[in-house]
């Protein structure tokens, strides 16, 4: 800081730090006190002031000795002539006695010594109230009736007041109100007249398009909006206009007008650098006790308008917040914020709610505290109700995987369709198993599904008439998932692979078959449900002898080079048959064998191709779920125990339960949160993650 002296300038340099030192110590030796709000109503009266020079008489009616005023000495005589003359020419405004002053009740500017508070004041006071608390409702208007809008406008917001007249009075049916942009705040008068009729059209639509609207201002907007030369706003504006039946009429009555104006005045933009200041105002004075510390008689304040007009208040320890819904918000401490969403959530009025919903209805009831919406989405996710009531979810959490194999009879898929109606043998059960490639199918009935009467089936039907394969992809069934039938694969060479559980898209392609078999002895039994054992071979049949609609070849075809002899072709001779000669069959059966690599290896190529067609179409419903070891996972209960899902009350999802190994992408072992194992492989379409 510099300042003048007699030996020139001073400088005096100051240390944030040491000054903030010097504040703290001075605090800390200041003896414990309370510190009280001063008294201002029992402040003792002012002396009016009294000016510094003397002052002369100047009688502004001469000859009246009565009615004179005072002007400065300290003035020029050129000047006090002038000043005189000023005065005299415009002493008609000087009011002496309450007479001069027609219109003004006398009451109101005579000056009295003692103030009584009357019955008539009392009565005033209450009918003043009572109208100040009693709005004027919203009417519903009448179908073809004409409407009225008042308009008005101030330097940062426009309104307007929709009224329909009823019985000779008016009734207010709508209002609306705009805070002004930063460069609407520069329009000119007109502009913003047209811009608050302009904001009502587009709020108020259904009114202006079934009613005719008659608009009362004391402004000529119908002869503006119609002005060729109008700017660019205004053209627009009148354009948009011109869809409504709009008339313009001078102002008359000056009631709705009111409401509108009070709607305008109310209106106070967001942002308060928005605010368009005429001239600088006098300040606000803000009195506090200055200690806010624990055990203190509160925040205690007073506030004293330019107009000295003062407002006390007090928050005895608690601290509220403005809001736009209620007039004040209590603000929650930590520990009770938490009570207030377990209370809501799921004390006796809860209702579960989500996290938004849940901190709009604590909002509602009149609580506050910073960042409380992201508390309650964070109460709501770790809620272990809400989690295992949680809805299910239906859309695929990994993309697909697509499973080709390009090696004949490589890759085998086995599983067990049934039960079925008791036929002969007290067969009851069909065993499948489908070439991943040639999509060949074998089938056999069983009257039961024990482990050795499916390791004699692919011994038979795979192992002895094809070749051994590399892999065997089966489901978790106690048939296939036992020491016995493991040790007879292992002995094979052959890999397991164990689907997950209730994820039959771990093993489509057997599914399909299922599925296609079902149909097929459907469409041949009618009545006689027993007999299917004797039409499986039938379906199988033709189904090894019709085109597949992924290869485009029949599985008889890519197994064994050339298409299989129908019956059909017994009754009505094709040219193959007509023609056919031994020697001649004998070398065309080796030249189809010579060509068979190329037809499969066509086959092949449209199998990926549809396969990755499919999988387009299948991953765009894919929203991705990846756990990783240690996360905490729910497990739908319809899966993991289907019994247990009695009645519509039931939980959707049971757990938690702990990731202990990643398989492959989508696929999870588990485990207890004691540590022990749970058996089989688990898709993460059944799983979902848990918050705790």
């Amino acid at each position: 800081m510099k300042f003048p002296t007699e030996n020139g300038v001073g400088e005096v340099k100051g240390d944030q730090v040491v000054a903030r030192q010097c504040y703290m110590a001075s605090c800390r030796n200041r003896a414990n006190e309370t510190l009280m709000i001063e008294d201002l109503r029992d402040e003792t009266k002012v002396e009016r002031g009294k000016p510094d020079e003397d002052l002369f008489d100047i009688e502004l009616y001469p000859g009246n000795q009565e009615k004179t005023i005072r002007v400065g000495t300290r003035l020029s005589d050129d000047l006090k002539l002038k000043l005189v003359d000023l005065l005299r020419s415009y002493s008609d405004i000087f009011a002496w006695t309450a007479s001069d002053m027609p219109g003004i009740d006398p009451k109101a500017i005579r000056k009295a010594k003692d103030f009584e508070w009357t019955e008539e004041c009392q009565k005033s006071f209450e009918e003043l109230k009572r109208y100040l608390s009693s709005p004027p409702l919203l009417t519903k208007p009448i179908t073809g009736e004409d409407l009225f809008i008042y308009l008005s406008i101030s330097e940062v917001a426009v309104s307007t007041v929709l009224i329909r007249e009823e019985e000779g009075k008016q009734r207010p049916v709508y209002y609306i109100s705009k805070v002004l942009q930063d460069v609407e705040t520069r329009y000119p008068r007109i502009d913003k007249v047209v811009l608050a009729l302009v904001t009502s059209t587009r709020k108020l639509r259904p009114y202006f398009q079934s009613h005719t609207i008659v608009v009362l201002t004391d402004q000529p907007l119908g002869k503006v909006l119609q002005n060729p030369d109008a700017s660019g706003r205004l053209v627009n504006w009148s354009v948009e206009l011109g869809e409504f039946d709009i008339k313009y009429q001078p102002r008359t009555a000056i009631k709705a007008q009111a409401l509108s104006d009070f709607v305008v005045e109310c209106t106070i933009p967001e942002d308060p650098q928005q605010l368009i200041l005429s001239e600088v105002l006098d300040p606000w004075l803000l009195y506090v006790n200055g200690s806010s510390k624990v055990g203190n008689s509160g925040a205690g304040l007073i506030l004293i308008s330019p107009e000295k007009f003062k407002i006390e208040y007090a928050l005895h320890a608690v601290l509220y917040k403005k809001s736009f819904s209620l007039p004040y918000l209590k603000c929650l401490t930590p520990k009770e914020a938490d009570y207030a969403l377990q209370e809501v959530h799921e004390g006796i009025c809860g209702q579960h709610l989500g996290g938004r919903n849940l901190a709009h209805k604590i909002l509602r009831q009149g609580y506050y505290w910073p960042g409380m919406q992201r508390d309650a989405i964070k109460f709501t996710k770790r809620y272990d109700q809400y989690q295992k009531f949680a809805p299910l979810t239906h859309t695929p959490a990994t993309p697909l995987s697509i499973l080709t194999s390009p090696i004949l009879f490589a890759m085998w898929g086995m599983d067990i369709l049934g039960p079925f109606t008791m036929a002969i043998g007290q067969r009851r059960f069909v065993i499948v198993a489908i070439d991943y490639f040639t999509k060949w199918t074998e089938a056999e009935p069983l009257a039961t599904i024990m482990a050795s009467k499916c390791e004699e089936f692919f011994w038979k039907n795979v192992v002895c008439r094809f070749r051994v394969p590399k892999i065997l992809i089966i489901d978790n069934g106690k048939q296939f998932d036992n020491s016995n039938f493991r040790s007879f694969c292992e002995g094979l060479s052959i890999c397991l692979y164990f689907t997950s559980v209730a994820h039959p898209q771990s093993n489509g392609q057997t599914e399909n078959m299922n599925r296609s078999i079902l149909q097929g002895l459907k469409r041949k039994l009618d009545d006689a449900k027993g007999a299917w054992v004797d039409e499986l071979p039938k379906v199988l049949w033709a189904y090894r002898t019709t085109p597949h609609s992924v290869t485009g070849e029949t599985p008889f075809l890519l197994c064994f080079g050339i298409e299989a002899l129908l019956p059909v072709e017994v009754g009505l001779p094709t040219v193959r048959v007509l023609q056919f000669s031994e020697a001649e069959n004998e070398e065309n059966l080796r030249g189809n064998l010579d060509l068979l690599d190329d037809v499969r290896a066509q086959a092949l190529d449209r199998v990926i191709l549809t396969k990755q067609r499919v999988a387009r179409f299948y991953n765009r419903r894919v929203r991705m779920r990846i756990f990783r070891v240690g996360d905490l996972v729910l497990r739908k209960l319809g899966v993991s125990n289907p019994k247990a899902t009695v009645g519509k009350l039931s939980p959707n999802w049971e757990g938690p339960y702990k990731i202990s190994k990643v398989l492959r992408p989508g696929a999870y072992s588990l485990k207890t949160l004691s540590g022990e194992a749970i058996p089989r492989t688990w898709n993460a379409d059944n799983l979902r993650r848990y918050y705790q």
